[in-house]
């Protein structure tokens, strides 16, 4: 509140004129102009500064009514005001009433009795009688006009004016600056809430949980610096191979973010086509880098996984890959051979393939420079050399002390590693993203594929429920064996078991990566003997899609549609087919059967 204490003004009449008795001295008018300049300059909000200029100019003013407006795509909007009037408020075009007139001279109006000196300023039934008005500027641009208004005649004074205009002025600077505020908020909030969506849509291609691959296993970490990473890491499985990526972008934020995005694209595109570990390197670098903005390129390393445990790997100016050797229990570090992408054209010739084996218990490390790099208080660097050594001596002391042989060795590796970096790096902030990925074999591997070897042996001499004992007790050991998946699948079949022979193909698929026209046929055959039909013309259409000269999948896909009462679809799907494959015996019989 103001700590001024002044007498209450009337008006009264003197010798037949008006006059005001009491109000404000000069020492007043000093007070109250350094109190406006404190109260203004202290709000960092449109909302707070206009509430404070209404609490101010009653204090202050005596006024029936005070009007702030606004200047809105070149109207006057009356924003805030002590109460609401009738007529009500309505915003004005400059030139229009007394607000108009100074918002169009830029000129403060002092009327002592608005109704005799100019009446067409006032609204019909405004009951205005005095009113003081000023324009809001900063820097001559017009931003609005604050007014105070009362019933009775000759109340305010040029003393009220000219206080009235330095709140104008000071609520000019003092505007703006809120604006700024409130734009660079605006602005920050716009870029957070980009951020946060680019790190929504960047989650989408991150592996948060990586199933297990044909008794390997997955553990990974992945924290970007900011919302988003220039971090990425990705794993495609495709039947009896499996291919994994981490790539590094130079730089961090949303460009190095989006960058990652192309990333993921291009190494699902090639993968797909089936392309090996150099050529995809090389289609890679050379499709992005016409992208990349100038200086920016990226590490990449890409490990791929045989059906034998054998595994073959290329390097683009990565870290170098660490392959934990448990028979030995020491570390082998493989090649980093290879600039990073994006910096020259790429040939595939520049990146040749090294190769390793894994055996049980052994597990590879890939990761990024932000684990190795990092600092700690006493600004110590990690550095390769201890990190090496830490995997080591944490793989070491997890196998000595676990009575039993691991299923996931990298997940409780990887755990251990976590702990000895952050005990070294503490607090300090993270100086860049951070990723690593682990894939490791099961030490029970070897018994899971001798329970596979038995259940497939009893399999092969038609003794099922031999097959299903060692089957189960393998699925038991590690249920990611790909073929005895398969082998349950076919089994549960044989045996009239349609909802679990579905859901064991359905684990295959999906698990080992091996989407073939032949794998969703056989899911269309056991949903169309569960009965549930759309789910098998859906897998029968997807076979169809990727090999559309399956004999097999055109006539069940046509038995489905006849179970769905839909005869003229079937009809149509093998006169389709028939045309595709002429040679087909089976299809035209079934197009006979069926038009018979």
């Amino acid at each position: 509140m103001i700590g001024i204490k002044y007498g209450k003004r009337k008006v009264v009449k003197y010798r037949g004129n008006q006059m005001v008795v009491g109000g404000l001295t000069s020492k007043n008018k000093i007070d109250i102009l350094l109190y406006i300049t404190t109260e203004l300059a202290n709000c960092s909000k449109q909302e707070e500064l206009f509430n404070n200029v209404l609490s101010l100019g009653a204090e202050i003013f005596e006024a029936d009514n005070i009007t702030l407006r606004i200047l809105k795509n070149g109207v006057l909007e009356p924003v805030v005001f002590l109460k609401e009037t009738d007529p009500p408020r309505r915003p004005l075009n400059p030139g229009e009433g007394f607000s108009g007139k100074v918002a169009e001279d830029k000129k403060s109006l002092l009327m002592e009795n608005v109704p005799e000196e100019d009446p067409d300023l006032l609204d019909q039934g405004e009951s205005t009688a005095c009113i003081c008005c000023a324009p809001v500027l900063y820097k001559d641009n017009l931003l609005g006009t604050i007014s105070i208004e009362k019933e009775t005649p000759y109340f305010f004074k040029t003393d009220d004016l000219e206080i009235l205009e330095a709140m104008a002025s000071q609520l000019g600077l003092a505007l703006n600056e809120v604006r700024l505020i409130e734009g660079l908020i605006e602005a920050q909030n716009r870029i957070n809430s980009d951020l946060r969506l680019g790190r929504t849509v960047q989650s989408q291609i991150i592996e948060t949980e990586i199933a297990p691959w044909n008794c390997l296993h997955f553990a990974q970490y992945y924290e970007p610096m900011v919302e988003v990473s220039g971090d990425y890491f990705d794993v495609v499985r495709n039947g009896d191979t499996l291919t994994a990526l981490i790539a590094d972008v130079s730089g961090h934020g949303v460009s190095a973010a989006l960058i990652t995005m192309s990333i993921h694209h291009e190494f699902r595109r090639c993968t797909d086509l089936g392309l090996g570990l150099s050529e995809i390197v090389e289609q890679m670098a050379n499709t992005i880098m016409p992208r990349l903005p100038s200086g920016t390129y990226f590490t990449a390393q890409l490990v791929r996984i045989y059906n034998d445990y054998t595994y073959s790997y290329v390097s683009a100016g990565h870290n170098e890959l660490l392959h934990y050797q448990a028979l030995s229990g020491t570390i082998v570090r493989g090649t980093n051979a290879g600039v990073p992408l994006g910096i020259v054209e790429t040939r595939r010739q520049d990146y040749p393939e090294s190769f390793g084996s894994l055996q049980p218990g052994d597990f590879l490390i890939m990761h990024t420079d932000g684990f190795t790099e990092q600092r700690n208080a006493a600004e110590e660097t990690v550095g390769l050399a201890q990190f090496v050594q830490w995997i080591q001596d944490t793989a070491l002391e997890i196998r000595q002390s676990s009575a039993l042989t691991l299923k996931d060795p990298a997940q409780a590796a990887l755990q251990a590693l976590l702990n000895r970096w952050e005990q070294f790096t503490g607090t300090v902030p993270r100086e860049d993203d951070l990723t690593m990925l682990m894939i490791g074999m099961s030490d029970r591997q070897p018994e899971a594929r001798r329970l596979y070897q038995q259940a497939t042996q009893a399999w092969s001499k038609r003794d099922l429920d031999a097959a299903r004992k060692w089957a189960m007790q393998c699925l038991q050991v590690d249920s990611s064996l790909h073929g005895n998946l398969y082998l349950l699948a076919r089994l549960l079949y044989k045996t009239g078991e349609y909802n679990e022979s579905a859901r064991y193909m359905e684990s295959y698929i999906e698990d080992s990566g091996e989407k073939t026209a032949h794998s969703y046929y056989l899911l269309g055959s056991i949903y169309f003997r569960l009965g549930n039909m759309n789910e098998a013309r859906l897998s029968l259409k997807r076979a169809l899609v990727l090999d559309h000269t399956n004999e097999d999948a055109v006539i069940m896909l046509a038995r489905t549609y006849l179970r769905l009462q839909e005869k003229v679809k079937a009809l149509r799907t093998l006169e389709k087919s028939a045309k595709a494959i002429p040679a087909s015996t089976k299809i035209r019989a079934a197009i006979e059967k069926l038009q018979g």
